[in-house]
C-alpha cells in the first residue's frame, strides 16, 4: 500500500464496471484511487468535500457524459483547477470537444497500462509545477500587497507631496500631502499631465517637463536629481517647491517618482538672511567708511598739532637765531669793506715797494710776504666772505621759512582773490625754475573768487610747482587744473616726475623732512604749505606712486567759516 498522505489522489469516472475496475487496477499500485460509477456521483464526491489531484473521466455515460461532468466542475471553485484527463474511443472529434472543454489530456480505448501512467504522471507533474508555481505567486502578491501597504502608509503620513509619473507624464499617484499642498484631491489630478501644475515650463525645460520622460530621459535619466520648481496651486497661486526625482521602470516605458516639497517659507527665510546680508554689508561699508574718516581725521589732528607745536618751537628758534644772524650778516659786510679797503692800501704799499730800490728795511718784509703767500691770501679773503655771506644768507632764508611757518608775521588782510590769476602771477615768478625743464598744460575752469590770504596761498603754488619741476629728472609736464564742488574749489597740480612711495607721502608735511640732495632745500615748503592750507580750512590731497608722478590737489572754501577769517 502506498502511503495515503504522501501518495496522490485520483478520482476515476466509469459507468461500465469492467472498466473501471480494469483502470483501479491499472493505477492503485502508484495512486491513492477513488472510484465513481457516474457523473452525478462523481460530483457527490467533490461536493462532500474530496480534492483529488487529477480526475480520470469516461466521456460515453449515460444520464451525464463526460463533458457536462466537465463543464459542472469548471463551475465549482474548488475543483475548477483540477487536471482532467478523458477516455473515449478514437473518435478526432471527441479529443477536440474535450480539449476545448478544458481537458488536459486523452486515453483512447482501448488503453494500455504503461501509457495510462505516462500521460498521468506527465499531468500530475505539470499540475505539481503549476501549484508550486501559484503558491508562488501568492506568496509574492502577499509580500507586494504587504509593501504596498507600508508604502502607503508611509505616503499617507508624509508631509512632502508624492507623486508618480507614468510614461506619458500623466499623474498616477497622489497622496494626502500632494492635496493639501496643491489643493487637488486625488481624483482631479489622476490622468492629468504634471506639466499642467508646474509655473513657467521654459524657464527649465528638464525640471518642469514629465518626469517620465523630460527629467529623466528616455532611458532613466538622472535618478537622484534634486530640483527647484515653480508650482501651481489649484487656486493658480505659484510657489516654489523643491522636487527630489527618480526614475522606476515599469514595462516597456520610465515612470517617475518625484517627492515635492514646499520651500515657500525657506525662500521667505532665505530672502531675509539676503536681505540682512546686504544691510550688514552695507553697515560694514558705512563702518570701514567711517573708520578711515576717523583714522584720517586723527592723522590730520596729529599733523595739526604737530604743526602747532613745532610753530611755537619754530618762532622761538626763528627769534633767537635772528638777531645773531643779523649781527654776523652786519659784520660780514662791514668785514668785506674793511678788507677791500686793506687790499687797496696793500696795493699801493706794493706799488712803492716795487718802484723804489730795494733797500735793506724792506728784505724783511718780502721774506715775510713769500713765507705767508700773499698773493694766494689776496685772491681768497673776499672768496671766503663771500661764502661766509652766502651761508648767512641761506640761515636768514631758513628763519623766514621758520617764521612763515610759524605764522608769526602774517600781518596780511582776507580778501576776495581770483586764485587762477594768482597761480599765473605765481608761474611768472617761478618760470625760470620751469621753462628748461618741462612744459606746462593749463585746464582750468572757471573758478569764482575765493576768501583767502593771497599772498599766503601763492606760496602754497609756488612751494608745489618748484617740487614738481624738481621731480622731473629730464624734460616732462606739469598740468594745471581747477573746478568747484558744492562751496569749495580746487587746484590741482600734476607733474610727470619719478613719484613718491607710500612711506615718502606720508611725511611730506612733516617739517625738515625732504628727499632733495643737501642743499637743495630744507624740508620746509611743504610743512608751511599744510600750514596755510590749514589755516584757511582747507585740505591737501596727494595722489603718487614710483614712476608715475604726483598730484597735489589744494582745496580751499569759497568763503571762510563766520568770525573765523
Amino acid at each position: 500500500m502506498t502511503d495515503p498522505i504522501a501518495t496522490p489522489t485520483l478520482l476515476v469516472v466509469d459507468d461500465t464496471a469492467v472498466d473501471l475496475a480494469l483502470l483501479q487496477a491499472m493505477l492503485e499500485d502508484s495512486y491513492r484511487v477513488v472510484t465513481a460509477g457516474s457523473g452525478p456521483a462523481a460530483l457527490a464526491l467533490l461536493a462532500d468535500g474530496l480534492c483529488p489531484d487529477l480526475i480520470v473521466l469516461d466521456v460515453m455515460m449515460p444520464d451525464m457524459d463526460g463533458y457536462e461532468v466537465l463543464d459542472r466542475l469548471r463551475a465549482i471553485p474548488a475543483a475548477r483547477d483540477i487536471p482532467v484527463v478523458l477516455v473515449t474511443a478514437s473518435d478526432p472529434m471527441d479529443e477536440e470537444r474535450g480539449l476545448n472543454s478544458g481537458a488536459v489530456d486523452f486515453l483512447t480505448k482501448p488503453i494500455r497500462q504503461a501509457v495510462v501512467l505516462a500521460r498521468i504522471r506527465t499531468q500530475l507533474n505539470m499540475k505539481a509545477a503549476q501549484d508550486q508555481l501559484r503558491n508562488q505567486n501568492l506568496r509574492l502578491a502577499g509580500r507586494v500587497a504587504q509593501r504596498e501597504s507600508v508604502l502607503n502608509t508611509i505616503a499617507s503620513a508624509a508631509q512632502d507631496a508624492i507623486v508618480m509619473i507614468d510614461g506619458g507624464g500623466r499623474i498616477s499617484f497622489w497622496n494626502p500631502a500632494a492635496e493639501r499642498i496643491f489643493n487637488y484631491r486625488t481624483e482631479e489630478v489622476v490622468g492629468r499631465p504634471l506639466r499642467a501644475l508646474l509655473a513657467s515650463p521654459g524657464e527649465d525645460d528638464t525640471a518642469a517637463s514629465s518626469l517620465g520622460h523630460i527629467a529623466f530621459g528616455q532611458s532613466g535619466g538622472m535618478p537622484g536629481t534634486t530640483v527647484e520648481l515653480t508650482a501651481l496651486r489649484k487656486d493658480g497661486s505659484a510657489f516654489p517647491v523643491e522636487a527630489s526625482l527618480a526614475a522606476v521602470r515599469r514595462g516597456g516605458d520610465w515612470w517617475g517618482v518625484g517627492i515635492l516639497r514646499d520651500i515657500s517659507e525657506r525662500k521667505a527665510i532665505e530672502a531675509q538672511i539676503q536681505a540682512q546680508l546686504a544691510e550688514l554689508m552695507r553697515a560694514n561699508a558705512e563702518l570701514k567708511e567711517l573708520n578711515d574718516k576717523v583714522s584720517d581725521a586723527q592723522g590730520k589732528l596729529v599733523q595739526s598739532e604737530k604743526m602747532a607745536s613745532l610753530g611755537v618751537l619754530a618762532a622761538g628758534v626763528a627769534h633767537e637765531i635772528n638777531n645773531p644772524v643779523g649781527y654776523v650778516s652786519s659784520n660780514l659786510a662791514t668785514l668785506k669793506q674793511y678788507v677791500t679797503d686793506l687790499l687797496r692800501v696793500l696795493e699801493s704799499y706794493e706799488a712803492v715797494r716795487a718802484a723804489a730800490p730795494v733797500p735793506a728795511p724792506f728784505h724783511d718784509v718780502a721774506k715775510l710776504v713769500a713765507e705767508v703767500e700773499l698773493d694766494y691770501m689776496k685772491g681768497d679773503v673776499l672768496a671766503l666772505i663771500g661764502e661766509s655771506q652766502e651761508g648767512i644768507d641761506r640761515v636768514r632764508k631758513i628763519v623766514q621759512d621758520l617764521k612763515d611757518f610759524s605764522r608769526a608775521e602774517s600781518r596780511e588782510t582776507w580778501a576776495d582773490a581770483d586764485l587762477r590769476h594768482a597761480i599765473e602771477s605765481t608761474l611768472n615768478v617761478v618760470w625760470n625754475e620751469l621753462k628748461y625743464k618741462c612744459e606746462v598744460r593749463k585746464e582750468f575752469a572757471p573758478l569764482p573768487r575765493v576768501e583767502c590770504l593771497v599772498s599766503q596761498i601763492n606760496q602754497v603754488f609756488m612751494n608745489m610747482l618748484v617740487n614738481a619741476a624738481q621731480a622731473i629728472e629730464t624734460r616732462g609736464v606739469i598740468t594745471l587744473r581747477s573746478g568747484v564742488r558744492d562751496a569749495e574749489i580746487w587746484i590741482e597740480i600734476t607733474d610727470t616726475g619719478k613719484g613718491m612711495t607710500p612711506e615718502v607721502v606720508s611725511r611730506i608735511f612733516d617739517p625738515f623732512f625732504t628727499t632733495k640732495p643737501v642743499g637743495k632745500g630744507t624740508g620746509l615748503g611743504l610743512a608751511v604749505s599744510y600750514n596755510i592750507v590749514e589755516k584757511h580750512h582747507g585740505r591737501i590731497e596727494v595722489e603718487s606712486a614710483p614712476g608715475a608722478g604726483t598730484t597735489f590737489r589744494v582745496w580751499l572754501p569759497v568763503r571762510q567759516p563766520h568770525g573765523e577769517a
